[in-house]
């Protein structure tokens, strides 16, 4: 692998002392073959070329030991899925008879629980990503 010559007039990564972040520069002097002055591409300035180094993560074990707590949300889905397998599920339909805690599957939301319903004809649905409301008949 052969590496470019840098010349006056390149581009090269720099770290920039306004915008105080690594971007794009345009070699403005060089001494021999040392980058001695860059240009900012973003914000104009003229200022000593600084290398950007390479950011260094650091593993954090601590963290990474803890197992994760689920939320009460995630607990709550986790037994309404659990609830689902033993007693079954209702196709939603406008049409349906529905009643309170009643489990039904919407074809965009998925598996949902009916929360609340509502006269003369909607009901509150709790799904994974949030309650919604549908029209249906109440039974």
């Amino acid at each position: 692998m052969s590496s470019k010559v840098l010349s006056a007039g390149d581009y090269i990564l720099s770290r920039c002392t306004k915008c105080k972040d690594t971007l794009g520069h345009t070699i403005v002097a060089m001494v021999g073959d040392k980058v001695v002055k860059v240009e900012c591409n973003t914000c104009g300035s003229v200022h000593a070329h600084r290398e950007s180094k390479p950011k260094t993560t650091t593993k954090r074990t601590t963290a990474a030991a803890k197992p994760r707590t689920q939320t009460k949300a995630q607990q709550n889905w986790e037994e309404l899925l659990q609830k689902a397998e033993r007693e079954g599920t209702e196709p939603y339909s406008m049409k349906t008879p529905m009643k309170e805690d009643m489990l039904i599957v919407h074809p965009t939301f998925g598996l949902g629980q009916v929360v609340n319903c509502i006269r003369p004809n909607k009901m509150e649905v709790q799904f994974q990503d949030g309650i919604k409301m549908l029209r249906c008949k109440l039974g």
